[in-house]
């Protein structure tokens, strides 16, 4: 794996030719990171910037897919129940399907866990808004587009995202 496909976040996610990008994920700080090919037949970035905004806006659940060909893996977080104090942590499952589960061509529950833990909410979607503003910076929305063929870049989610870290960065 080349250094730039990887970051010290939990999460790196590089579009690293025509079609295709390299999601990278850590199970913890301390774990080696697992990549994964990411293929421009699904709107993976947008789905990724869509959980930010969800989570910023406070939603219990959100899932993030990340289609291969063939193959996905889905990052599945949920709020953790019970613990008031928990209320701020997430569960995450990393998640991998032999087939494209969300285009129905393999059952839901045919996947393998390949990660779980919890993440804090505030330490994911600032992991989320770096990724969309590392793409936004270094592409630009027309390169992305170029790249990414049959998706433009989620601009509005990534405002969104800037709009809550002016309005509360303490809280991210």
């Amino acid at each position: 794996m080349l250094e730039e496909d990887c970051t010290p976040e939990r999460m790196g996610y590089v579009v690293s030719g025509a079609g295709w990008a390299k999601l990278s994920f850590r199970a913890d700080a301390d774990a080696e990171p697992m990549v994964f090919a990411v293929s421009y037949l699904h709107d993976s970035l947008g789905d990724l910037a869509r959980m930010g905004v969800e989570l910023v806006k406070g939603a219990q659940s959100a899932t993030a897919v990340f289609m291969d060909e063939p193959g996905e893996v889905q990052l599945v977080v949920n709020g953790r129940k019970g613990n008031k104090d928990d209320k701020d942590d997430l569960s995450f499952e990393l998640r991998g399907y032999p087939d494209w589960a969300s285009w129905d061509m393999t059952s839901a529950d045919n996947y393998k866990v390949l990660a779980s833990g919890v993440v804090r909410r505030a330490d994911l979607v600032r992991n989320i808004h770096a990724i969309l503003e590392r793409i936004y910076v270094d592409l630009g929305l027309v390169r992305y587009r170029e790249l990414w063929v049959e998706h433009d870049f989620p601009l509005r989610a990534y405002e969104v995202l800037v709009a809550a870290f002016k309005k509360r960065p303490q809280a991210f």
